[in-house]
């Protein structure tokens, strides 16, 4: 701490030589929260105890790795729920598909054409969420590059398991081509 001797100004350490008020040259004082520290705030520290050894350089932090590419910033985690829809959607398409089938099999064996409106629901949600599935497996194969925590191996599954019913919807089509119904 100083002070200034005429108007008892107080001023911390790293404050000018000179009062701000009158100009007189200021006076190094004791901490007013210290008391017992020396003049000018220097507070020296003891000596170690004989027999104490100072920690290595950097001991207990990680050393220091290359700075991250220019304009990359990678996020903590997350960046896995495209890939996770993808998969899900995949998985939601196939079955719908293969219920799609069993409710048509029972209906051909039943010889009952109530339930062919079900099928053709059924097969309908299961091309949709094939496309679905599909074009998120492609959203999630491009943002692997960009996102570490996005899974390619999710991505691929999913547009394997979309493309299932769209390929034997195509089938089917071509298949009923030159039929009348």
């Amino acid at each position: 701490m100083k002070s200034c001797p005429s108007c008892q100004q107080v001023y911390p350490d790293d404050a000018p030589e000179f009062c701000t008020n009158d100009g007189t040259p200021l006076v190094a004082s004791p901490s007013e929260y210290n008391p017992g520290a020396p003049p000018g705030g220097q507070w020296q520290q003891p000596p170690p105890p004989p027999g104490w050894q100072a920690a290595p350089t950097g001991y207990g932090y990680p050393p220091p790795g290359p700075p991250p590419p220019y304009g990359y910033a990678p996020r903590p985690g997350g960046g896995e729920g495209i890939s996770k829809a993808a998969l899900i959607t995949g998985i939601a398409a196939t079955s719908t598909f293969i219920l799609a089938i069993l409710i048509a099999v029972i209906a051909v064996s039943n010889r009952s054409r109530d339930m062919l409106p079900a099928v053709g629901i059924f097969a309908l949600l299961a091309l949709l969420a094939g496309l679905t599935a599909v074009v998120l497996g492609i959203v999630a194969l491009s943002m692997v590059s960009k996102n570490p925590g996005a899974s390619k191996a999710k991505g691929i599954i999913g547009i394997c398991l979309g493309a299932l019913p769209i390929l034997l919807w195509l089938i089917g089509l071509a298949n009923a081509g030159g039929r009348r119904f």
